[in-house]
């Protein structure tokens, strides 16, 4: 083995990046058994979120355009962009991810990592294997709760977020076509407005289509019928909640547009296998969204 001396690469002209607020909100890993339940359409209101794909194969929604994702993919939700997974049936899907907060780039929104026009979609390459380590790196300082833990994430998250912005490919996607427009505009709406009561008909006005012909198009662009998207929509904002806040299932079910709590429990159990109480029981267990003060406070001891 020979010695390699070390020699800064500096063709690269780096913007000016402030860590002091970075923070590492939490971190999961997920294995196919977890991933058999499916998550719906939800965002990150308050963070960013990146993922590694570590094994499996699965679609992954971001926006409106669709992904399929296998090994060695790291996916980057921008804060506030919707997203949802699907595994495939046969093979599932394992991958770990991490919710970070305090990221402040030049030009972009606080906690975006790239550029509206860039994909989301990032293939590791042959730096796959150190990818996936620094992931695990951070899944074990926090679920073992090990000695200056806070330090070393921050500094672990760090070379991440170097990594991904300076040493992987990004790629450029192509803007929407002007007649999709309204379509994506209605969409943005729902986004908006799922929590009250919508209708076909009046989405359809908006977008100035017939009822049949605003639902073929809606169906054939974002693979959902309209009505399906609204549930769907629904369902992963009370995902969210059920993992991430301590309301009750009722107090889930009013904020996000249900005032019958049975029909609720109904839609989501269609939808996720189980019940709202039985999700939120094996999701807060088995993730590691916890010890979130302690490693914010151990950064700045």
């Amino acid at each position: 083995m020979g010695v390699i001396y070390y020699k800064q690469n500096k063709s690269i002209l780096e913007p000016c990046i402030s860590w002091e607020n970075l923070q590492l909100v939490y971190v999961s890993f997920n294995d196919e058994k977890e991933n058999m339940t499916p998550t719906a359409v939800h965002c990150h209101e308050h963070n960013l979120e990146l993922q590694y794909i570590c094994g499996g194969h699965g679609s992954i929604r971001i926006g409106r355009r669709l992904y399929e994702v296998e090994q060695g993919d790291v996916l980057v939700y921008n804060q506030g962009k919707l997203h949802d997974e699907s595994a495939d049936p046969k093979e599932g899907l394992r991958f770990y991810n991490c919710g970070v907060k305090g990221l402040s780039l030049p030009n972009l929104p606080d906690n975006f990592l790239i550029a509206k026009d860039v994909s989301p979609r990032i293939h590791a390459g042959t730096a796959a294997p150190m990818v996936e380590n620094l992931f695990r790196l951070l899944y074990t300082e926090v679920n073992e709760n090990l000695p200056r833990n806070g330090e070393i994430t921050h500094t672990v998250l760090m070379a991440l977020i170097e990594i991904l912005l300076y040493q992987l490919p990004h790629e450029r996607q192509q803007p929407a076509r002007e007649k999709d427009q309204l379509l994506i505009a209605c969409k943005d709406y729902i986004d908006g407005h799922f929590m009250e009561e919508l209708t076909v008909e009046a989405l359809a006005e908006r977008s100035h289509m017939s009822v049949s012909g605003f639902a073929h198009q809606f169906k054939k662009f974002f693979g959902f019928p309209p009505i399906q998207y609204i549930i769907r929509r629904r369902i992963g904002e009370a995902q969210t909640l059920l993992m991430t806040s301590d309301l009750s299932i009722t107090e889930v079910s009013v904020r996000v547009g249900y005032d019958n709590i049975s029909y609720f429990n109904n839609q989501f159990k269609r939808f996720a296998g189980m019940s709202p109480q039985n999700y939120r029981k094996a999701k807060v267990g088995e993730h590691q969204f916890k010890k979130l003060n302690q490693l914010a406070s151990n950064i700045h001891k």
